[in-house]
């Protein structure tokens, strides 16, 4: 069977509940069927948000999480990083579904689960006095509902901040760039936004992201009338006790229905030269980010190049740790690698420039990340663990509409054509769940920053 249209029989936590306690559901769902664990999160005891860039915001998320009693969750958008003073960026169109750049909370009630149904297993790692919010949370996991694998219904035709033409124009600009030495690599993206098809329901649009995907740092959170639908297959920094831990992604393939086919798809990912330049491109990048919060000769290259199989792609994955340096705090891990080289090229502050200067969108939440931080008892984070948001769905239902990004990185070797479907790849899962179509080919757009449109 194709492992992009396979649906096994699990299920999710069934959120419908809990819509007015803000819900937020991280889900690992790429262990075996019905092996579905995370954590849910209900209720704010207090929240942090800003609407724009601010130089300190990492303090203050520091500050934040440090004070709190227990696991908090949050966001950090991409566009956090025209807060910095060493980048000098033009402006861009704003995404079509708005989010603050920052946003954390301190949960009323937080709910580890492993499995799901009436045999699922449950901790508690913070009660709420509040005995109904108990309950509903308990019930969520308990009583789940099954992905149906069904797309939402009929969406409107996709439109693209660049199309065919001009996304060809965007990466010959780029790939000038990289020739006369500005850049070596740099990720390209695109913003897809359309109308919510009738009857959009944000608990089983997730459920069938995460059923075509199983994607392991997957998260549904509902902030007001949006939900963030995220299936992302990629890991930003991981902290446990001293050591640190990232995963960045470079290369993808898809998956075949048949298993020679398929085999052969991933073997040609291994070793494909262009694909293994960028991702060791990367993983030097991300080694140098760690570097500078890391205790001497700790940096380290777990894993170069390896292959992870998910149910709708293949990726190329390499895993980079260090041991954190004695008095390297929260907000000096994230000044030392936000954003994620993944998501931006190298080097990194040129090849921000040179995306500001290219992409006529801004990326809002995607290329950001999310998760989970705890207090570590002394006014600063102890352990965390934050994705890459890609792969994700921002849906507003009051406005009746949605966005999300697609990239990919470009070097010297890339090829226009190829980059071009491998960001209608990355797109697929979403526009299957939201019912929405993309032209294989656009007629030219203007370009929405000096005043047309999408």
């Amino acid at each position: 069977m194709n492992p992009a249209a396979q649906h096994s029989h699990w299920a999710l936590p069934d959120l419908s509940g809990l819509k007015a306690h803000a819900p937020w559901l991280l889900v690992d769902a790429s262990k075996a069927p019905g092996d579905v664990s995370g954590y849910l999160a209900a209720g704010v005891k207090r929240s942090l948000t800003l609407d724009r860039p601010e130089p300190d915001a990492f303090g203050q998320v520091e500050a934040f999480v440090g004070a709190g009693k227990g696991r908090c969750f949050g966001w950090l958008g991409y566009d956090q990083l025209r807060a910095d003073t060493m980048l000098d960026l033009p402006p861009q169109a704003p995404v079509h579904v708005e989010l603050p750049v920052v946003h954390w909370i301190e949960a009323e009630g937080v709910l580890a689960f492993s499995g799901s149904g009436p045999s699922a297993k449950l901790q508690w790692l913070t009660r709420p006095s509040d005995t109904g919010l108990v309950a509903l949370m308990e019930s969520a996991v308990h009583q789940p509902v099954a992905p149906s694998g069904q797309p939402q219904g009929e969406g409107s035709a996709v439109e693209s901040s660049l199309c065919a033409d001009a996304y060809r124009t965007a990466f010959d600009k780029v790939h000038a760039h990289i020739l006369r030495g500005d850049v070596y690599e740099m990720n390209l993206c695109r913003e897809l936004r359309g109308s919510l098809p009738q009857g959009f329901s944000g608990d089983a649009a997730f459920g069938a992201l995460v059923g075509r995907t199983l994607a392991p740092y997957s998260a549904h959170i509902s902030f007001g009338s949006v939900d963030i639908l995220s299936a992302s297959p990629e890991c930003f920094l991981e902290r446990q006790g001293d050591r640190l831990v990232s995963r960045p992604i470079k290369g993808t393939a898809p998956r075949h229905q048949d298993p020679a086919a398929d085999a052969a798809a991933a073997e040609r990912l291994r070793t494909d030269i262009k694909e293994r330049a960028e991702n060791v491109m990367i993983t030097d990048l991300v080694r140098n980010d760690l570097s500078r919060v890391a205790a001497p000769a700790s940096v380290e290259v777990d894993e170069l190049c390896g292959i992870h199989s998910f149910r709708n792609v293949h990726q190329m994955v390499s895993t980079v740790s260090c041991v954190v340096r004695p008095g390297a705090r929260f907000s000096d891990i994230l000044h030392a690698t936000f954003p994620m080289g993944s998501m931006t090229g190298a080097p990194k502050l040129r090849a921000m420039e040179i995306t500001a200067d290219t992409e006529p969108v801004m990326r809002g939440l995607y290329s950001g990340t999310l998760g989970w931080a705890d207090p570590d008892g002394n006014g600063d984070v102890g352990d965390f663990h934050l994705n890459v948001v890609i792969r994700t769905a921002v849906a507003d239902t009051r406005a009746g509409r949605w966005s999300a990004h697609v990239g990919g990185a470009i070097t010297a070797l890339a090829k226009p054509a190829a980059e071009w479907e491998e960001t209608r790849l990355k797109a697929q899962a979403i526009l299957d769940v939201l019912g929405g179509t993309e032209a294989l080919a656009w007629q030219k757009t203007p370009n929405p920053q000096r005043g047309g449109s999408l």
